[in-house]
């Protein structure tokens, strides 16, 4: 496991970056037409989403509002 510190504004940067590539992964895997590429999509945004939620909480487990 690997641990990043950051500061208050680089999360919420990263945050926002996630965020703005969901839309773009699923645009993506709507236009793909490649089973096996398709399905690498969708894995690479339940992990997007996965790292938006864990960024999105914060250390008491809270849900912050970005």
């Amino acid at each position: 496991m690997k641990t990043v510190m950051l500061s208050e504004e680089e999360h919420q940067y990263v945050l926002e970056l996630l965020q703005r590539e969901i839309p773009n992964l699923r645009d993506e895997i709507w236009h793909t037409d490649d089973h096996d590429y398709r399905e690498f999509l969708k894995e690479r945004e339940r992990l997007v989403k996965a790292l938006v939620g864990k960024l999105s909480e914060d250390s008491s487990g809270q849900t912050t509002t970005a």
